[in-house]
């Protein structure tokens, strides 16, 4: 057998040609050659990749589901957060995204940002797992704003 046909062991060319002979005129070597020609073309659909649907229906739903899961795990790592961080932890930072088993969170400074950092270490983080159903890998800290719509302690007035 001719090595061919992107590693499969069977060359395209010979495919091809088990197609085109007519095997009605080959006498002895007819049950072979049909047989054989049976076998490629039952490759052939085992093998073939299937075309993919491009209807946006199919992406849109595909986006929906990812969107599902994303959000269900964002939101089971919420609850797990609300329950087992500290009080004084809790008003300077809040969950931002939980993806692929990372979770971001924003916290108010640098400094409440080691303070966080310190705690997850001494237990937090083992509490966390355990409390969330999403695999936690890794939480990572930015500083920024901690509560949505809220530009400081000084209000600008005019």
């Amino acid at each position: 057998m001719v090595m061919g046909g992107g590693g499969y062991g069977i060359d395209p060319y010979l495919c091809d040609f088990f197609l085109m002979v007519d095997v009605t005129s080959m006498g002895p070597m007819r049950t072979d050659a049909s047989t054989a020609a049976k076998t490629i073309n039952q490759l052939r659909t085992w093998r073939v990749r299937a075309d993919r649907s491009s209807a946006m229906s199919d992406a849109v739903a595909s986006l929906q589901r990812q969107w599902e899961r994303s959000a269900r795990h964002t939101g089971d790592f919420a609850e797990a957060w609300d329950q087992c961080v500290p009080a004084q932890l809790k008003d300077q930072c809040r969950v931002d995204t939980m993806r692929g088993g990372v979770a971001r969170i924003i916290v108010s400074s640098s400094a409440v940002a080691f303070q966080l950092d310190r705690t997850l270490r001494s237990g937090l983080l083992t509490t966390l797992r355990a409390n969330c159903t999403a695999a936690i890998t890794r939480i990572e800290t930015r500083i920024g704003q901690v509560r949505p719509g809220h530009r400081g302690s000084a209000s600008a007035s005019g």
